[in-house]
C-alpha cells in the first residue's frame, strides 16, 4: 500500500499522492500541498481543479500516504508486505453534470477500501499489486491494481515513470458505470448493467528538491476505460487525464 508514487483519478484504486522519494526516505514525514486538474469521463462534468493536501509518515512499521493508512506485515529493503485502508474517491453527483439526462441518475458515493499490498524493489524498478475490497458495502467493489515503475535519479531531479492495470469487478462497474431499469426509465437512457473490466494506466511523475528539506512535485496521469465502463451511456471520454503539482516540506 505505501507507494512510491500514487496519482489522482476517479478511475484509480490508489487516491492522489506524491512522489515521496524513489529511495529510502531520510526522515519520516513529509507535508505538502499542491493542486490538481481532472477531467472526468462522465457527459456534461468538463474538468476540475482541486486542492491536494499531501502527508507521508513511514517508520518501518506504520505509515501514513496521503489518504492511506497502515501497517508492514513484511518489510525489508527489497519486499513489502502492508495491510490497511485507504480513501476510494469515485463518485458522481447528478446536479454536477450539464447533462440533463444524466441529472435524473441516482448519486454514486465514495467509499472505504481495505488494502492489501505486496511491493518489490529490483535492479530493474519497483513492482507492486495490491487486492482492495469496499468496506462500507458503498459499490461491494472488489479491485486489483498491478504496476512497474522505473525510477529515474539525476542530482536533485527524480522521474518515476509507471505502467500499471487496474481490473473491477462487476459490482464496481455497474455501481458507478451502470444504468438500473429505475433509472433508465426515469431519464431516457438506454438499461446498462456493466460487467467487470481492465482499466490500463501510465504515469509519468516528477520531483525536484530544492533545498534539503523542500521539493517541488508534479505529474501527468492517462487513464484508458474498456469494456463496460466505457460503454456506458454515462461514459463521454473513456481517456481520463490528470495533471499535478505542489510543494512539500520533508521534516
Amino acid at each position: 500500500m505505501k507507494k512510491t508514487l500514487s496519482v489522482i483519478s476517479i478511475l484509480s484504486i490508489i487516491n492522489f499522492g506524491f512522489i515521496a522519494t524513489a529511495i529510502a526516505t531520510p526522515t519520516p514525514t513529509t507535508l505538502g500541498v499542491g493542486v490538481s486538474w481532472t477531467d472526468s469521463p462522465y457527459k456534461g462534468y468538463g474538468s476540475s481543479f482541486s486542492p491536494i493536501p499531501h502527508i507521508d509518515y513511514d517508520n518501518g512499521v506504520l505509515f501514513i500516504d496521503d489518504l492511506s493508512a497502515g501497517i508492514y506485515a513484511y518489510n525489508d529493503e527489497q519486499q513489502s508486505i502492508s495491510i490497511g485502508a485507504s480513501y476510494l474517491s469515485n463518485e458522481f453527483k447528478p446536479h454536477s453534470s450539464d447533462n440533463h439526462k444524466l441529472k435524473q441518475l441516482d448519486k454514486r458515493h465514495s467509499t472505504i477500501l481495505a488494502q492489501i499490498e505486496y511491493s518489490a524493489t529490483t535492479n530493474w524498478g519497483i513492482f507492486s499489486s495490491s487486492l482492495a475490497t469496499d468496506v462500507l458495502n458503498n459499490s461491494n467493489s472488489l479491485l486489483v491494481n498491478t504496476d512497474y515503475s522505473a525510477p529515474i535519479i539525476e542530482g536533485n531531479l527524480i522521474i518515476v515513470p509507471t505502467i500499471g492495470i487496474n481490473w473491477a469487478n462487476n459490482n464496481h462497474n455497474d455501481y458507478y458505470y451502470g444504468i438500473s431499469h429505475k433509472e433508465s426509465r426515469r431519464s431516457g437512457l438506454r438499461y446498462h448493467k456493466a460487467d467487470s473490466s481492465f482499466t490500463p494506466y501510465a504515469e509519468l511523475g516528477a520531483q525536484y528538491s530544492l533545498t534539503a528539506n523542500i521539493a517541488t512535485f508534479g505529474g501527468i496521469h492517462v487513464d484508458k476505460l474498456t469494456g463496460d465502463a466505457a460503454d456506458s451511456p454515462m461514459i463521454a471520454n473513456s481517456t481520463v487525464t490528470s495533471i499535478y503539482m505542489g510543494v512539500a516540506y520533508n521534516f
